[in-house]
C-alpha cells in the first residue's frame, strides 16, 4: 500500500514524540501525587510531618513546577512536534537532538524539584527551582522549539493558519517571559515591590501565554479535521489571537489588587481583563458553534469530547477571570482559595483536558494501536466527576473564606474552621483526579509499549483522519 504524505511524517515522528508523551505521562502522575499530599495536608497539618522534604511549602510548590513543566513542558513539545510537522506537510528532522534536549529537559526537572525539596529555592512563582537548572531547562527548551522551527519554515503552503499562530507564538512566548522576568528578579534585580509584580506577571503569563495558547491551537487543529468542516467564522480567529498577545500580559496585574503596589497598576489590569470578553468570545465562537453542528460525532468520539469539555471549560473560566478582576468582585475572592479555583479549572479542566484528547487522537496515527473506547470512557468520566468536585469545593469554599474574611469580629481559626469541610472535599477530589490521571497513563503506555506477544493491531480499529 503506498504511503501517504501524512503516513511519512507519522513515521519520522513517532519514536520522539511517544517519547515525550511518556515522559509528560510520568511528570502527571508525580503532580498527582504532590496534589494529594498538599491537599491531605490542610485537613491534617500533621499527615507525614516527621519528613523534613514533605513540608506543605515544599510539597505545593514542588506540585505546581511538577505540573507546568513535567506534565505541561512535555505534553506541549509532543503536540507541537506532531501538529506542526503534519500541517507544514513535512517530516521531523533532527530527531536524535530531540532525544538529547529532553532528556535533559527533564532530568534538569528532576534535579530542580529535588532542590525544592530540600529547601533550596526562590520565592518567585514558578521561579522556585535552584537557579543552575535554569541554563539547563533553557538550552534544552530553545533546542525543541528550533527544530520545531526548522519544520515549520520548510511547510509546504506560505499560508499560516489558526493552529499554527498559537503554537508558533507559543514557543516564542516562553523563553520570552523567562528572560525578562529572570533579568529582572535575579541578574538586575528590582527594588522594592518591582520583583512581587515581576514574580506574578512571569507566574500568571505562564498559564496565558504558554499553556493556553497550546491547548487553543490544538483545538484549532483536531476540532475541524475530526468534523471534516472549517472553523465557523474563522475569520474571526487571527483577531483572537492578536487580542490575547495584546491584552493577556496586561490582564494579570489584576492579582496584585489589595498589594502593596500603586493603584494604576491593578487599574490597567481590571481594564485589560475585561477586555479579554472579545478573544473569549472568539475561542467560544469558533469552537463551540462548529462542534455543535454535528454534536453527536463530538460526543461518539471521544478524543473530541475531550477538547470540547476543554474549550468550555476555558469558555467559563476566563469569563470568571474577568468577573474576579472586577473591584468589588476582587475585595473579596482576591485573598480566599477561590484563587485555586481558577487555576485549577485553568489547568485541568482546559489544558489537561485539551491534551488528553489530542494524546487519544495522536497516538493510533502514530503507531497504528487503538485505545479501548471503554478506557477512554472511564477515563473522561473519572476526569469530569474529579475537575467538577474540585472545582466546586474551591467555588463555594472560597466565597465562603473571602465573605467571613472581611468581619474582623470574627477570630481567624473560624475562619479557618468554616472552610476546612471544603478541603476535605477537595482532597478526595485529588484522589479521583489521580486515578483518572493513571487510567490515563496506562492507556497511553499500553499503546505506546504494547506486549509484544501480541497479534498486532486490534480487530475492527477504527481511526480518523486528520
Amino acid at each position: 500500500m503506498k504511503k501517504t504524505i501524512e503516513n511519512q511524517i507519522d513515521q519520522s515522528s513517532r519514536f520522539v514524540v511517544s517519547f515525550f508523551v511518556a515522559s509528560a505521562g510520568l511528570w502527571l502522575l508525580a503532580a498527582a501525587l504532590l496534589a494529594y499530599i498538599a491537599a491531605a495536608k490542610l485537613t491534617d497539618p500533621l499527615f507525614l510531618s516527621s519528613f523534613e522534604f514533605f513540608t506543605y511549602g515544599k510539597i505545593k510548590i514542588s506540585q505546581a513546577n511538577a505540573f507546568v513543566y513535567g506534565w505541561g513542558g512535555n505534553s506541549i513539545f509532543a503536540v507541537s512536534l506532531w501538529i506542526i510537522s503534519r500541517l507544514s506537510q513535512s517530516a521531523l528532522r533532527g530527531t536524535k537532538l530531540l532525544y538529547f534536549a529532553g532528556a535533559i529537559w527533564n532530568m534538569a526537572l528532576t534535579f530542580g524539584l529535588l532542590g525544592i525539596l530540600d529547601g533550596h529555592m526562590h520565592g518567585h512563582e514558578l521561579l522556585e527551582m535552584p537557579k543552575v537548572v535554569w541554563p539547563a531547562l533553557l538550552i534544552s527548551y530553545s533546542i525543541i522549539a528550533f527544530l520545531v522551527f526548522v519544520v515549520f519554515r520548510s511547510r509546504r503552503e506560505s499560508v499560516t493558519i489558526a493552529p499554527q499562530w498559537f503554537i508558533i507564538a507559543a514557543l516564542i512566548w516562553f523563553p520570552c517571559l523567562f528572560l525578562f522576568a529572570w533579568n529582572g528578579l535575579e541578574i538586575n534585580p528590582g527594588r522594592g515591590t518591582l520583583q512581587a509584580i515581576l514574580s506574578m506577571w512571569f507566574g500568571q503569563n505562564i498559564i496565558w501565554l504558554w499553556l493556553t495558547p497550546v491547548a487553543l491551537g490544538c483545538a484549532y487543529y483536531v476540532i475541524p479535521s475530526v468534523l471534516n468542516r472549517p472553523i465557523d467564522k474563522y475569520y474571526l480567529a487571527i483577531f483572537g489571537f492578536w487580542c490575547i498577545a495584546a491584552l493577556a500580559p496586561w490582564s494579570v496585574l489584576h492579582h496584585l489588587e489589595g498589594g502593596p503596589v500603586p493603584m494604576w497598576i491593578p487599574a490597567i489590569g481590571t481594564v485589560m481583563s475585561i477586555a479579554m470578553v472579545f478573544p473569549i468570545a472568539v475561542a467560544s465562537t469558533n469552537f463551540h458553534s462548529t462542534a455543535f453542528q454535528d454534536i453527536a460525532k463530538v460526543w461518539n468520539y471521544l478524543p473530541l469530547r475531550f477538547i470540547i469539555f476543554g474549550t468550555l471549560s476555558y469558555t467559563i473560566s476566563s469569563y470568571i477571570g474577568v468577573i474576579f478582576s472586577i473591584p468589588a468582585v476582587a475585595k473579596i475572592t482576591q485573598f480566599s482559595i477561590i484563587n485555586e479555583f481558577h487555576f485549577n479549572q485553568r489547568v485541568y479542566g482546559f489544558f489537561s483536558m485539551i491534551i488528553f484528547g489530542v494524546v487519544y487522537h495522536m497516538l493510533p496515527q502514530l503507531t497504528g494501536r487503538e485505545i479501548g473506547t471503554a478506557a477512554k470512557n472511564f477515563h473522561f468520566w473519572t476526569s469530569a466527576f474529579g475537575i467538577f468536585a474540585l472545582l466546586l469545593a474551591y467555588l463555594i469554599g472560597g466565597l465562603t473564606h473571602g465573605v467571613l474574611a472581611q468581619q474582623p469580629s470574627l477570630p481567624w481559626v473560624t475562619v479557618i474552621e468554616s472552610v476546612k469541610p471544603y478541603f476535605l472535599i477537595t482532597e478526595f477530589s485529588f484522589v479521583v483526579l489521580g486515578f483518572s490521571q493513571l487510567v490515563f497513563v496506562l492507556n497511553v503506555w499500553k499503546v505506546l509499549f504494547p506486549n509484544p506477544f501480541s497479534d498486532g493491531l486490534p480487530k475492527n480499529q477504527k481511526s480518523f483522519a486528520s
